[in-house]
């Protein structure tokens, strides 16, 4: 039965409605396990005290990498 701030699927009544929400909840495990290792990668890197200052302000590579996909 559906109620309010229902955060999941309702009750299946059918095999395939089953499966359909076993098929969810896999596909939201692996987009959480995704996020949280890009999370935990780019907080690494912000926190990370052996970054090269110099190798980060190069702004024309940047630019080239960025029209270059534009032109091709």
């Amino acid at each position: 039965m559906s109620t309010w701030f229902m955060f999941m699927f309702q009750e299946s009544n059918s095999y395939y409605a089953d499966n359909l929400i076993s098929f969810h909840n896999m596909v939201m495990m692996i987009i959480i396990m995704i996020s949280t290792l890009t999370v935990y990668i780019i907080l690494d890197l912000f926190m990370n005290k052996f970054s090269n200052l110099f190798l980060l302000k190069n702004h024309n590579i940047e630019i080239i990498w960025t029209i270059i996909p534009i032109i091709i």
